[in-house]
C-alpha cells in the first residue's frame, strides 16, 4: 500500500518526518483527510485535533493551527504547536480553560479574539487527553 510522506514542523524544529497511511486535519472552513496521491493543496489549519493513521493505528494530536501544503510526493504541516496525549498536562489545560472562560464572561478590557483562541486550545487539549 502506498504511504503518505509527511513532515511536521513547529517553531521548535522538526516534530515528525516519516510515512503514514493518512492524516485528518481541520481548516477554518472544512475537514479533510489527506491520503497518498492527494491533489496539490495549500490551506490554513485551525486550532483543532489532528489524527494520524498508520498501520491500522490512529494517533490523535492537539494542534495550535498552522498551514498544510500537499504537493506531489510530500505533505508538510507548519504548525504553531502540536501535542500528543502524553504531552498534555491536563491540570494546566483545565486551568487555562477556566481562565479563558472567566475572561470571556467579563469582556471588559480584554482581547476577545485572544481569549477565544486560548479557550479553543484548552478545549482541544482536554478533548485529545480524554480520547
Amino acid at each position: 500500500m502506498k504511504k503518505l510522506n509527511l513532515e511536521i514542523l513547529t517553531p521548535f524544529g522538526k516534530y515528525y518526518a516519516g510515512e503514514v497511511d493518512a492524516i485528518k486535519v481541520h481548516s477554518d472552513d472544512f475537514y479533510m483527510e489527506i491520503l497518498p496521491n492527494h491533489s496539490p493543496l495549500v490551506s490554513s489549519l485551525a486550532i483543532s485535533k489532528m489524527t494520524m493513521k498508520d498501520g491500522g493505528k490512529e494517533t490523535v494530536f492537539a494542534i495550535g493551527g498552522g498551514i498544510i501544503r500537499v504537493e506531489k510526493g510530500k505533505t508538510t504541516l507548519l504548525l504553531n504547536s502540536i501535542e500528543g496525549k502524553n504531552d498534555i498536562d491536563i491540570n494546566r489545560a483545565n486551568e487555562a480553560k477556566t481562565r479563558a472562560e472567566q475572561r470571556l464572561a467579563n469582556k471588559d478590557n480584554i482581547d476577545v479574539a485572544r481569549a477565544t483562541r486560548a479557550l479553543k486550545r484548552a478545549l482541544t487539549r482536554i478533548d485529545v487527553y480524554n480520547s
